[in-house]
């Protein structure tokens, strides 16, 4: 990831750029385990729902949202529910979110959150465990 982050001549960095930098930590406290040690999933976006970038690891697939969902409901083309399937929010593991099989994959249903109650302020993260894999088997790992 560029984020264009360099010292001044003289070897400072700026302010602006020390809040990004810190910006940037408060969000990988929430989302990192999407982050840290994943790797590409099966595709890389989805095709229905767009700013939603795939990642996973051990199993879970997780979904990175640039835009939170829109009237409640995020509708993701790429991953195929099984019975097996629990979704959650990263930031708050405690919230397991509803879900049920969409014409093209999963719709999953959102609380309405305020501001306040959001885990971060830029892109969420949705954790899918026992989602298909492309071949219809679940991806459960232990």
């Amino acid at each position: 990831m560029l984020m264009n982050i360099g010292p001044t001549p003289d070897g400072r960095i700026d302010p602006i750029l020390q809040e990004r930098l810190l910006q940037m930590g408060d969000w990988l406290k929430v989302n990192g385990e999407a982050i840290y040690a994943t790797k590409p999933w099966r595709v890389q976006n989805d095709t229905v729902t767009p700013d939603i970038w795939y990642t996973s690891k051990a199993g879970a697939v997780y979904a990175i949202s640039l835009e939170w969902p829109a009237k409640g409901v995020l509708n993701l083309a790429a991953p195929k529910p099984s019975a097996s399937t629990k979704v959650t929010l990263l930031g708050l593991p405690s919230l397991n979110l509803n879900w049920k099989s969409g014409k093209n994959g999963i719709m999953i249903m959102v609380p309405n959150l305020n501001i306040a109650e959001l885990p971060c302020q830029w892109a969420w993260v949705f954790k899918m465990t026992g989602v298909m894999s492309s071949s219809s088997i679940p991806l459960l790992f232990v």
